[in-house]
């Protein structure tokens, strides 16, 4: 009862409300037959409305109407209140649960910009530290490749060396170009040479290729810090902003498209620069361990190829000065040989020279014998005694001429056998001249260090 005893009321005090509005387009409600006044409502007419009566004046206001309109306005006046009390009590829970949802959401964010700026900041120092890396091998790859570079154009002064040994050493004449030891070791020697020269060329290409690929790590590494530098400080202008500072300002209308890049890639990404630089760091150590290795092993070899070709031509140098002494010794005896050979012969022509005369006179007293008359040519002793002079004389002569023609064959061959010898002497002294005085001087020029 209480409930249709509001709602008839609120009805009435609509009523009244639309009663005295001075709108003629505002309707009043239709009214149940319980709810009609005693008194009937009469629309007033208001001054210049046309018609036979033009002015009518209102009909006296009902008490019911008035209490009406009096408990009508007390409803509505308490109901705007508690209305307005359940506002209040709204908006301060809303204005609570707005500043709670603002304070965590700034609180949230300020932890998370925090937790990105940890973030970006230990991936910045562990790039910067492969950065420094990267750096550091550079560095130590072109001082290795200059090395490189160094100990091969030096060593083309040990190749040129043998090269020039080999061609002084084709200057021997005769017997003296043979194939030895020495001319051995040369040419082994250049083999060496270039062998260790080609090492050091392709381990000079391989340390070239080694830095451009450290040098491209290196150019990736400084663009991701230029990146995380610009992102820490953008990072850190955020967390640094206020509420109140001036660059702060409502965007009307602002539109974000959301970022392409997700954190799992973005540490991806990061990881594989990491491992790139690492897997270059490994590799750059590699190559500078096997260049060390290279350049101690070439410098060792060469050293030791030189020293046995300088061992060998020195050993060479001593069989032939060895030689050449023999052969000045023989050569000296066969001179004496000459000149003593030389007087026996003239000694030979003297006594052959001296024969003659007696054989002359011997063969003359025979045929001035054969001048005696008749019986006078008789076969004495005399006759005898000449012929065999004769014979005696003549086979001396024969005997002195053939020791003559024998000394002077023989003293042919002396001659011969000293030219000989001279001769080899003289390749022998020119061999030494080769070996002693241009080979080596040549070869101790050539200096082999470690570089």
């Amino acid at each position: 009862m209480a409930l249709l005893g509001r709602d008839r009321r609120v009805s009435r005090s609509e009523y009244t409300r639309d009663y005295y509005r001075p709108s003629s387009s505002i309707t009043a409600p239709s009214l149940t037959p319980q709810e009609q006044p005693y008194a009937p409502p009469v629309p007033p007419r208001r001054p210049g409305q046309g018609g036979s009566n033009a002015w009518v004046l209102p009909p006296p206001i009902n008490p019911s109407i008035w209490r009406a309109s009096h408990s009508a306005k007390l409803h509505d006046s308490h109901a705007h209140a508690s209305h307005a009390q359940r506002t209040r009590a709204e908006n301060r829970r809303l204005c609570d649960e707005t500043e709670r949802l603002t304070v965590n959401h700034k609180s949230e964010v300020e932890r998370r910009l925090a937790d990105r700026v940890c973030d970006i900041t230990f991936w910045r120092e562990e790039l910067a530290a492969r950065h420094t890396a990267m750096d550091h091998d550079a560095t130590n790859l072109n001082t290795l490749k200059d090395r490189l570079n160094k100990a091969h154009d030096l060593y083309m002064r040990p190749l040129q060396v043998a090269y020039q040994c080999i061609e002084i050493r084709r200057g021997r004449v005769g017997v003296e170009g043979v194939e030895d030891e020495a001319l051995t070791a040369l040419r082994q020697e250049v083999k060496e040479v270039t062998r260790c020269r080609e090492a050091l060329e392709r381990t000079s290409a391989d340390t070239a290729h080694q830095i451009r690929r450290v040098l491209s790590c290196r150019y990736h590494l400084e663009k991701n810090l230029l990146d995380k530098d610009t992102a820490l400080r953008v990072e850190e202008a955020t967390t640094n902003l206020t509420p109140t500072a001036p660059p702060t300002a409502i965007i009307p209308k602002q539109t974000i498209d959301p970022s392409p890049i997700s954190v799992e890639w973005w540490c991806e990404v990061g990881v594989k620069l990491l491992k790139r630089s690492d897997d270059e760091h490994q590799l750059s150590e590699q190559i500078t361990a096997l260049a060390e290795d290279i350049l101690v092993a070439t410098a060792r070899h060469l050293r030791e190829r030189l020293e046995h070709t300088d061992h060998c031509l020195k050993e060479r140098i001593l069989d032939t000065r060895h030689a050449k002494t023999l052969l000045e010794e023989q050569h000296a005896k066969l001179v004496e040989e000459e000149s003593q050979l030389e007087q026996s012969l003239v000694e030979v022509e003297d006594q052959l020279e001296a024969k003659r005369g007696p054989l002359a006179l011997a063969q003359t007293r025979l045929h001035t014998r054969t001048l005696r008359p008749n019986i006078e040519r008789t076969r004495d002793e005399v006759e005898a005694a000449l012929l065999k002079e004769v014979e005696e004389l003549e086979l001396t002569i024969s005997r002195l001429t053939s020791a003559a023609e024998h000394t002077r064959n023989h003293l042919q061959q002396l001659r011969s056998t000293r030219v000989s010898l001279q001769h080899d002497i003289n390749l022998k002294a020119k061999t030494l001249l080769l070996d002693e005085v241009k080979v080596m001087a040549l070869r101790d020029t050539v200096t082999i260090d470690t570089h």
